[in-house]
């Protein structure tokens, strides 16, 4: 079994896909976003179908307090049109997980850092999942 874990942006749609059987995630290149979230959500809806993830594991970007911001509530309703075409979406706690993703890739030249960044940030969420969730 896989899980996908989404990182997304309007313009970048960050991508990661966890093995169960290993438990282990692995990062895939960006998705272009286009900020239309049923448009987007259909593309990746597209995605997890081909990569046989039935489970959707989408980034929730809290603010530092743990509040929900403007981008929780996009990531919210992405979400939710991802589940009305019949995924299983679990949101998760993405704080800190681009900068985390920032530091892992700092060796690279800084525009492949910037292309792999988002999917990094993916990967590292659903490693937290897999080690603190039901995954």
């Amino acid at each position: 079994m896989k899980i996908l874990g989404i990182d997304y942006g309007a313009k970048r749609i960050g991508v990661a896909v966890a093995e169960m059987a290993v438990r282990l995630a692995f990062p895939k290149k960006a998705l272009r976003g286009t900020g239309d979230i049923e448009g987007d959500a259909e593309m990746v809806n597209d995605y997890a179908r081909r990569e046989e993830c039935s489970t959707i594991i989408v980034g929730l970007p809290l603010l530092e307090s743990g509040e929900e911001g403007e981008q929780a509530r996009i990531a919210k309703q992405f979400g939710g049109a991802l589940a009305a075409r019949g995924l299983n979406v679990v949101f998760w706690d993405e704080r800190f997980t681009t900068a985390a993703a920032r530091m892992a890739l700092e060796e690279l030249p800084a525009k492949r850092r910037a292309l792999m960044v988002d999917s990094e940030a993916a990967r590292i969420m659903l490693i937290d999942f897999l080690s603190k969730g039901d995954g």
